[in-house]
């Protein structure tokens, strides 16, 4: 049957040229597809210091006044109103106006904040189009990843990506109702191509090289965002639309997708299309100069056999008693939705953590690019942390001490913070523990990239992970309130942030071991590592 072929064990055979180049396409260059349209936010809505513009008219013709040639002065003008001294029948008061001609931006090309006037009572209305994104990347979490598990994970994959490109270049025209929508759904889009394509690139290496190979995804995706920052950094000149534009039509190459990326050969066998899985076989096969008669015999078991020497059975084999495993799976198998709920916890933990501690640490004086690299080149150590120890001490070590890592720091953070007072040299602290904090959280998210799809068996992976990344995007929303709460109670996000993290490491000790194991390719598979650890615990 399907699932007693050793996918990995063919993948070995095979060899790892045609899987680099296909490892090269999704994580050095495709990758800028996930990265910038999330990031361009930083360039496009960026709030620039502002004040009012001079009066052009009399004060009547504004409606502040009751008669012509008013006498006044103005006192100063702020960002949102102007204070003015006016005399009316010999009395002398003082009074505010708000901005009736408009507003001068300390700035030389315009952000969509500076052209759409997202200023004073309009405040807020450039953050929400963010939200809006992260909105988009919930629901497309929740949708994409199920479709993927049932209809493959390359028509998924490709369509993503051609529609990202396509909405994110089409968000530099248009008002900015056009806009929000257009950046709805290219965060769902950013996610049914970005979960699918890594989803894919995992399933087609063998258990000993995922480790790796998901390190090396975490790695490239900081140099991604200090890729984007250096993109953002040379169109600094450049009015925003171009930018937006620009941050759409990276991913042009995505129009020839269909013919760079293949159909996963683990999907395929899953799904029992031997036809298709043969096709993959041969084509990597000549690719890599190996023999076929080295790797066919591998896919041919006695069922396997008669499918490929009868072709017309494929549909009949495929549609007999096959399983119809979706959400309802999940909600119906103790060991599925006890994985499940943790894994959304931790996901939604790390997001809101990570999130957190991002927006917090930003909020610097000088250059926004300058700050830009900083906050990212804080993340760079934790990546190199990750790939030296993932082959050695599995995924749940690893997690649980990356969130081990985060939670301590964030409370000693918090300790330090309210005894500040007392010396300079405590905040100074304060501040280094939250950044070992992010260390640790970063750890802990590269880790869980990895770890999830491995607790969920084939046809249920990308739901797996959709799930997880939900709930991240349901930290996300939560994120940017953490400074908001920190204005009111300075020590409150790092007892939140580090009381999650501990709920997260201990929760995390009822989850198996997934390193050097086969991914499940069966929802039995899976039942049988739960009944195998339990046994083991006793």
């Amino acid at each position: 049957m399907a699932e007693n072929i050793d996918v990995d064990n063919i993948w070995r055979i095979l060899g790892k040229r045609y899987t680099v180049l296909q490892i090269i396409y999704a994580f050095f260059i495709s990758v800028y597809m996930a990265g910038f349209p999330m990031l361009v936010y930083v360039f496009v809505g960026y709030a620039p210091s502002h004040r009012c513009k001079p009066f052009t008219k009399d004060l009547y013709e504004y409606g502040y006044t009751e008669q012509y040639n008013t006498t006044y002065t103005v006192v100063k003008y702020d960002s949102c109103h102007t204070t003015i001294s006016r005399n009316i029948s010999n009395t002398t008061e003082v009074i505010s106006i708000p901005c009736v001609e408009g507003y001068q931006y300390d700035i030389e090309v315009d952000t969509f904040v500076s052209e759409w006037n997202l200023v004073c009572d309009k405040a807020g209305l450039g953050e929400l189009t963010q939200t809006i994104w992260t909105a988009g990347q919930g629901i497309g979490s929740l949708i994409f990843p199920s479709i993927a598990d049932r209809y493959g994970r390359k028509p998924l994959t490709v369509c993503c990506m051609i529609l990202l490109t396509i909405s994110g270049a089409s968000a530099s025209f248009g008002s900015y109702y056009i806009y929000a929508v257009l950046r709805f759904l290219s965060g769902a889009f950013q996610q049914g191509y970005g979960l699918t394509m890594y989803i894919g690139i995992m399933e087609q290496v063998s258990k000993e090289n995922r480790g790796m190979v998901s390190a090396l995804a975490s790695l490239s995706w900081s140099i991604n965002v200090i890729g984007v920052a250096a993109i953002g950094y040379l169109m600094r000149n450049i009015h925003w639309r171009y930018v937006q534009m620009a941050s759409g039509l990276v991913g042009i190459h995505s129009l020839f997708a269909y013919w760079i990326i293949d159909e996963s050969l683990r999907w395929l066998i899953a799904n029992k299309k031997m036809k298709q899985a043969k096709a993959v076989v041969m084509k990597v096969a000549r690719f890599n100069k190996v023999k076929l008669e080295k790797v066919l015999p591998l896919l041919e078991g006695e069922a396997e056999m008669r499918l490929l020497q009868e072709p017309d059975l494929e549909k009949d084999i495929s549609s007999a008693k096959k399983p119809n495993e979706n959400m309802l799976t999940i909600l119906k198998t103790k060991t599925l939705f006890k994985t499940s709920a943790i894994m959304s916890l931790t996901w939604f933990t790390n997001s809101v953590v990570y999130y957190g501690l991002t927006l917090q640490s930003v909020q610097l004086s000088g250059d926004r690019y300058l700050n830009f690299f900083i906050s990212v080149g804080v993340e760079l150590p934790a990546m190199i942390t990750f790939m030296l120890l993932v082959k050695r001490l599995g995924r749940k070590k690893i997690s649980m001490i990356g969130h081990s890592i985060a939670g301590i720091s964030l409370i000693i953070s918090v300790i330090l913070t309210t005894l500040k007072a007392r010396s300079s040299s405590l905040n100074t602290a304060a501040v280094a523990f939250s950044f070992i904090g992010k260390y640790g959280i970063t750890i802990s998210f590269s880790t869980i990239f990895l770890w999830t799809p491995e607790l969920f068996p084939t046809n249920l992976r990308n739901t797996g992970i959709g799930i997880g990344s939900v709930f991240a995007r349901i930290g996300g929303m939560f994120a940017p309130y953490s400074s908001l709460l920190a204005r009111h109670i300075e020590w409150g996000p790092g007892v939140i942030f580090g009381a999650c993290c501990g709920v997260v490491t201990l929760l995390q000790l009822l989850l198996p071991e997934t390193s050097g194991k086969d991914l499940p390719q069966t929802v039995e598979e899976l039942v049988e590592w739960d009944k195998k650890k339990e046994n083991n615990s006793k």
